[in-house]
Order: C-alpha cells, then structure tokens, then sequence
C-alpha cells in the first residue's frame, strides 16, 4: 500500500513540478494548448492573434508545449514557430536547447533553426552566426542552417538599404539615384 502512494506521488509531482516551476495557469495552459490542436489551418499570424487573446505573455506556455512529452509534433512546431514573434532571453534558450538536441524530432530541430534565426539575427547578427555555424555540418539541420543564415542575412541587408526620402523624391523626378 505504501509504495503505491508513494508512486502515485512521484507520477503526479512529475506532471505537477514543470507546471509549477515554470509558474503557469493550468488553464490558459489548456486553452494555449487547444487553440494550436484544433486550428491546423491558421497562418502564423492568426496563431499569434489569438494567441495574445489568451495570455499576454506565451512564452512559458509555448516553453510548455515544447517539453510536454503526451502532445503531438505538430503542435510543437505550432508552438516553436511562434516562439519567433517574442525574442527574449527564455525564447532564446528554448530555441538553443531544441537545436543542440540531436534526439529531438528533425522537423523541431529545423523549425527551432529557422525561428532562432529569424528572432535574434536582427538584434546579435555574430551571436547568431557563431551559434548556428557549429550546426553546418549537422546531416539533420544543416541545410536549413544554411538556408535559415541566408535569409536572415538578406532579410538584415534589406532593412540597411532602403531608399531614403531623397531617393524617392529623384526617382520620382526621374533623377539618377547617387550610389552610397
């Protein structure tokens, strides 16, 4: 009779503990959770609209469905993929820990890529590269790796580049632009 109250503690203090320790509402948990299961349809965006209707910050529920061994791969990478829209030090580290770890799911540990380096590279362009360049050679990740670092690249070339008003104002007066 004592060890079997002794395992139901255990059991029940294994899924207890991470919803305890991360300092979660089990019930927004459980609406975070539905809202990515029964939508498949959903752009990322309407994801994180309805999202931001259930919590104001998701990060730690997202950080949840992550972790949570009973949910499925889909849902996780729902739940990865949003992690993009909040770069903070918690996305950070659960997008690293999901690339580092060769026995996660390929497409979880491609997602994690592609969202790490979409959030960070516009605020830590080296951290970003040096982080990610260890994964190149990777026979799992290392073509998105690849793809991902080009992107962000381009993605942070455009924003450096664009035409000031000036460049407008003689374009539209059909005046040579100056090269910078």
């Amino acid at each position: 009779m004592y060890i079997k109250q002794t395992l139901l503690i255990l059991i029940l203090a294994a899924f207890a503990l991470p919803v305890v320790a991360q300092s979660i509402d089990p019930s927004i948990y459980s609406k975070v959770k539905s809202d990515l299961t029964i939508s498949r349809h959903k752009s990322k965006a309407e994801f994180k609209t309805s999202l931001e209707r259930i919590v104001s910050d998701p990060v730690p529920y997202l950080k949840a469905i992550t972790e949570d061994p009973s949910i499925r791969i889909y849902v996780k990478e729902k739940a990865i993929a949003l992690l993009e829209y909040y770069p903070s030090e918690e996305s950070e580290s659960v997008l690293k820990s999901k690339i580092e770890d060769g026995s996660q799911h390929k497409s979880l540990r491609n997602l994690s890529v592609k969202s790490y380096s979409s959030a960070f590279y516009g605020k830590d362009p080296q951290k970003v590269e040096i982080f990610l360049g260890t994964f190149k050679n990777d026979k799992s990740i290392g073509k998105t790796v690849d793809s991902s670092l080009q992107e962000a690249r381009y993605s942070a070339f455009k924003k450096k580049t664009l035409p000031s008003k000036e460049d407008f104002e003689k374009y539209r007066r059909n005046k040579p632009l100056e090269k910078k």
